[in-house]
């Protein structure tokens, strides 16, 4: 089938619609009215001869032919954006940015003194962060809007060349100040009963299994109170008072002053920061990144 009428700004109607699931969010989005979005989604649709989108009205959804069809054309979009970015490097007689995604964990284990190692040793190369779950940041990777990213994984199920390892730090207990716990280490016992903020199961599945089952071999009880994603909105509701949380030792620079930190006496599966690409010869700049950052952990 040829498809050369099917151009970059037409791509670009259909991804932003499939994100938005709105036609009037994706119409103020691209700056146009919405009934000539909707029209040209109908007309690229009829070219195709498959519908992309089912549309009710109260509702948009992508057919399964639109889901693959947005894959591609986010690869395709991407592509053209990375060639802008090259022709415009070039044109200041400098390499193409190295985009790569973090998640917010690392930038306060890895990122805060790895850029500025990084922009030490590549002086002329722009590094342009995005921040994001690990899930989201592989996704990014996978359709090749990202060059690589940092991501945490507990008991990795990716290919081995996709992943290289750059930290591991251990858990440690946050307990409110106002508690009074000056011990340096303590068994999770303590935590029995006790206000405790857990994180949602489904960011971590395997990690979160991991812990409910440090809980209850020490035959403590977990009392969750609030489930947080963000490490440090957590620390937030901990120096609140509102409970204890179980978080990355490196989070202890931060948050001293304001939350006491405990050793755990059990044993817990460690923090384990990678870097993740598909293609580590996608951009050079990967190689420098993953030498500093390892250097680093």
């Amino acid at each position: 089938m040829n498809i050369n009428w099917l151009d970059i700004k037409k791509l670009n109607y259909v991804v932003v619609v499939a994100e938005e699931l709105s036609f009037s969010r994706a119409a103020h989005r691209l700056h146009m009215s919405q009934p000539p979005l909707s029209q040209q989604i109908r007309l690229i649709e009829k070219n195709l001869g498959m519908r992309l989108f089912e549309r009710s009205t109260r509702s948009v959804s992508l057919t399964a032919f639109g889901l693959l069809f947005v894959e591609k054309a986010k690869r395709v979009l991407a592509a053209h954006t990375e060639l802008g970015e090259c022709v415009s490097a070039s044109q200041k007689g400098g390499d193409q940015p190295l985009k790569v995604g973090c998640i917010s964990l690392a930038f306060e284990a890895l990122m805060s003194d790895g850029i500025a190692a990084f922009q030490v040793q590549q002086p002329y190369l722009a590094l342009v962060l995005e921040e994001g779950s690990s899930a989201e940041l592989i996704n990014r990777c996978d359709t090749q809007q990202l060059h690589g990213a940092i991501i945490r994984a507990h008991a990795p199920d990716m290919p081995n060349q996709a992943l290289r390892h750059l930290k591991s730090e251990k858990y440690v207990l946050a307990c409110p100040k106002k508690w009074q716990l000056t011990m340096s280490s303590t068994s999770i016992c303590i935590l029995s009963g006790r206000p405790f903020i857990h994180y949602p199961q489904h960011v971590q599945p395997k990690l979160h299994a991991a812990i409910t089952q440090v809980f209850d071999e020490a035959q403590a009880e977990m009392n969750v109170v609030q489930e947080v994603k963000t490490k440090s909105t957590t620390l937030s509701l901990v120096a609140a008072g509102l409970g204890a949380a179980i978080v990355p030792q490196s989070m202890c620079r931060k948050y001293q002053h304001q939350v006491d930190f405990i050793d755990i006496e059990e044993h817990l599966p460690s923090v384990d920061y990678y870097l993740y690409s598909t293609d580590w010869e996608a951009h050079k700049g990967l190689e420098a990144l993953y030498g500093v950052l390892s250097h680093l952990g």
